[in-house]
């Protein structure tokens, strides 16, 4: 069947993606979004959750909130942060139970050292372990998940890296499955964010062979995708990156 894709994209001027072929906005809120919540590691306070209440945009029901400030040092810290998460899903769902709420990258932290070990490596046990400590907590109070499977590493630096793009990506995707097999809702789908960039802070573009292989390796293994990128970019019809989802986007009658 054929997968959704989603739009998370910030282009300026960029077309009517839903209209023209059913990809969907999922809009991302964080902690700045609206009024009353101003301590990074604290909770919102009241007039936040009636503000996102009234404000939220969700034209899908689908919702990602991004904070990415509360600590995993410890397993302490990473099973007090997923408490905090299952707060905001309570506290959001008393006020908006139509939405479908999931969170960036949690409870999967994202990986690329450890998940290249593989199964079975005590490095992959210790990745495994920090998982389990979000995941048995902040699961069940997942609707949508949405991992990240960026890339960090250029070509030019990191010649042998780049032939564990795939392994990678099936990787930290496998163990997404896991956590929602054991903790989590079968119905639950897992819609990992794609960036075409290499995301190093260098705004270069992954090379494109890569970049196909990111869009097919994700399709593959998950629900669908998230295309995120494009901020302070004005859009480009024929950017290589687009140019490569689009030959996926054949008419209007995709799913989604």
């Amino acid at each position: 069947m054929d997968k959704p894709i989603f739009n998370g994209l910030l282009h300026t001027g960029q077309p009517d993606l839903e209209a023209l072929y059913r990809v969907g906005k999922i809009p991302l809120y964080a902690r700045n979004s609206f009024a009353g919540w101003d301590d990074p590691l604290g909770m919102p306070t009241t007039a936040w959750y009636d503000a996102f209440a009234a404000g939220v945009v969700a034209p899908r029901k689908l919702v990602m909130l991004d904070h990415e400030s509360w600590p995993y040092a410890t397993q302490a810290d990473r099973q007090a942060t997923a408490g905090k998460y299952v707060t905001l899903y309570q506290q959001i769902k008393q006020r908006r139970p139509d939405l479908r709420i999931g969170w960036y990258t949690d409870p999967l932290r994202r990986d690329y050292w450890r998940a290249k070990k593989l199964p079975g490596a005590i490095e992959y046990k210790a990745w495994q372990s920090e998982n389990n400590d979000l995941g048995a907590i902040m699961a069940p109070f997942t609707d949508v998940y949405f991992p990240s499977v960026y890339w960090f590493y250029p070509r030019t630096t990191h010649p042998m890296e780049a032939d564990y793009l795939s392994t990678y990506i099936h990787e930290n995707l496998s163990e997404m499955k896991r956590i929602r097999r054991t903790y989590g809702r079968a119905e639950a789908p897992i819609y990992p964010y794609v960036w075409w960039n290499i995301a190093n802070g260098s705004d270069v573009p992954m090379p494109l062979d890569m970049w196909e292989t990111m869009v097919r390796v994700t399709l593959d293994e998950a629900d669908g995708m998230v295309l995120w990128g494009g901020y302070q970019t004005p859009w480009d019809e024929n950017a290589p990156w687009w140019v490569t989802i689009k030959a996926r986007l054949t008419d209007k009658r995709r799913t989604g």
